[in-house]
Formats: structure tokens, sequence, C-alpha cells
């Protein structure tokens, strides 16, 4: 009769494999809580976090109970692996917002017009970033230098119809407009895209005035996410310029005839109207001069009345 020695199990492995995997349900709940409104973008931050931290420690458990196997043996890699596996699945998330954030600066909404960006039209108080107006300029200026107004040879109700139309095209959801009265009106569009899977919200404020060359373009995008962005401002006013310049390609056929550089701007004369008079009056407080006489309330007819004028002046013939 041979003597079996009972089989170590570790149960630091079957824990390990327990924690790792619960950070995937949590994080599952967190984006469908946020994508049904139940809880806002600051809470989704929490979640993350709280995903990652489940992720971190399995793996840690993992790490110890396979230390623990090459030296004592016994069962439990399995769990063991699992709970590693799991746990670098959720470090996956974690190490993309820290890659983001640190490529990216701290800022929390992007325009491409930075001393006056597009305000919404119903006075929603965007997300500005902290620090001073010069850290921010520079900021942004240095990690996004392609972020810049454009200006187009066409008149800003064309230009509003094509943004009109990269907003149904994309299904973004439209919060306000500012519709062209005229031709050379400015117009403003306001919309909110969201991420996929995710749905986290960017808003969009998109301003059109008339230039000189036709038609000034400008764009200000604002995060959700407190503190900081992670590039999301810029990755979308990059993806508004291209879908932008497809729908206008599609119209008039060339982009590059549309378009303005800043140096044919700065180039651009605009020929001025010349005064009504040479000598325009000089501003001084001097009364404005009345008429010597008042006017008659009837019109004066001089001379014989015409006989096509008979039935005008009919009424007016007086009565002995």
């Amino acid at each position: 009769m041979r003597k079996r020695y009972p089989v170590r199990r570790s149960e630091l492995a079957r824990a390990a494999r327990f924690i790792g995997a619960l950070g995937l349900p949590t994080l599952l709940a967190g984006v469908l809580g946020f994508r049904a409104g139940l809880i806002a973008a600051p809470d989704l931050s929490n979640v993350l976090v709280a995903a990652v931290t489940l992720g971190l420690l399995g793996a840690l458990m993992s790490c110890l109970a396979l230390i623990a196997w090459w030296r004592k043996g016994g069962v439990g890699v399995a769990d063991a692996a699992r709970g590693l596996f799991y746990g670098l699945l959720m470090l996956l998330p974690a190490g993309a917002v820290l890659a983001a954030s640190t490529a990216f600066p701290p800022l929390t909404s992007v325009s491409t017009d930075l001393r006056d960006p597009p305000e919404p039209l119903r006075g929603d108080a965007a997300v500005q970033p902290t620090g001073p107006a010069g850290d921010i300029e520079l900021l942004q200026r240095s990690a996004y230098p392609d972020i810049v107004s454009r200006r187009f040879r066409i008149t800003p109700s064309d230009l509003h119809t094509a943004v009109l139309r990269v907003v149904e095209k994309e299904q973004w959801s439209l919060k306000a407009e500012l519709a062209p009265d005229m031709r050379d009106a400015p117009t403003l569009v306001e919309v909110t895209t969201r991420l996929p899977v995710i749905a986290l919200a960017n808003d969009l404020t998109i301003r059109i005035r008339p230039d000189r060359t036709g038609a000034l373009l400008d764009v200000r995008a604002s995060s959700a996410l407190p503190g900081h962005d992670l590039g999301l401002n810029a990755w979308r006013i990059r993806g508004f310029y291209r879908a932008l310049d497809d729908t206008l390609t599609e119209a008039y056929g060339d982009i590059a005839k549309l378009t303005v550089t800043p140096e044919e701007a700065a180039a651009t004369v605009v020929e001025e109207l010349p005064l009504l008079s040479q000598s325009p009056q000089a501003a001084d407080n001097t009364a404005v001069p009345l008429p010597s006489m008042k006017p008659s309330s009837k019109p004066a007819v001089p001379g014989p009345v015409p006989a096509e004028l008979d039935e005008i002046y009919e009424d007016e013939t007086p009565q002995g």
C-alpha cells in the first residue's frame, strides 16, 4: 500500500483569478451606466480607477501565487495564469489613459481662435483649464499647431449649409443653430458628438463670419472629462475638418480652389468705397438747419392741370 501525500492547492491563485476577473464587469457596468445617463464623467473616471485597481491587485496576487508554486509545487497554475491575464487586460485602458495624459497637454477646451473663441448660444459655461491665458495659448500652439482658423472662398451661408451637411452625415446631435438671414450674415452651430462604445461627449461650437476672402470658420471643442481631455478635442476638430473638406469637394469639385492660405489672406486687399464728398463734414455740435417753411398738405399745381390729371385733383376743387 502506497502512502499518498495531500496535493497542495493554492488558495492565493484562486483569489487572484476572482479579483482579476472582477475588474472587467466593474468597467463594463461603469460604461453602461454612463451611456444610460446614470453616472457622470467624473464617476466614470472613478469606476475606471476601481477596475484598474482590481486588475492590478489580481495581477500582483497571481505573480505571488506563481512564485509559491515554483518553490513548493502543487496545483493552481491555471488559476494564477487566468488572474494574471485578467489583470493585464484591465491595465490596458490605464496604460492608454496614462500615455495620452503624457503625450497631450492638460487642456479641457481647444479652440482655433484663442483670443476670441466661439461662444455657445445658450450661454453654457464651457469647461476651461486652469492657469494663465498665455500658458494655455502656448500649450495649445505647441501641441496642436494645425488647429487654426480656416478661410474659404464661398459665402457664409453656403459654408453654413456645408456644415449642416457634415452634422447630418456624422449623425451628431444639433443643440442650437443661428441660421443666416442673409448670404453674408454670421452664423453659429452647436453640436454634441460622442465617442464610440464609451459615448463620451464632446461639444463643438462652429462659428462662421464674413471675411474679406469669403468666409472665416472657427471651431471650439470642449470635453466632459475633468482636468484633461486626453487629446480628444483636437482629434475631434481634425475629424470635423476632414469631413467638411469631403463635403465641399463633393459640392464644388476641388477643395484647393476654395481654401485660402494665411499668406493669401494677408495679401488680399479690400477696396474701400470712396467718400460721398471729397471734403467730409467735420464732426461738430452745430444744429441741423430746419426748413424755412412748412410743407403744404396739398400739392401745389402750378398752371393749368393737364386733362389726364383732372381725376386726381377732382376732389380738391374748391367749393364755391
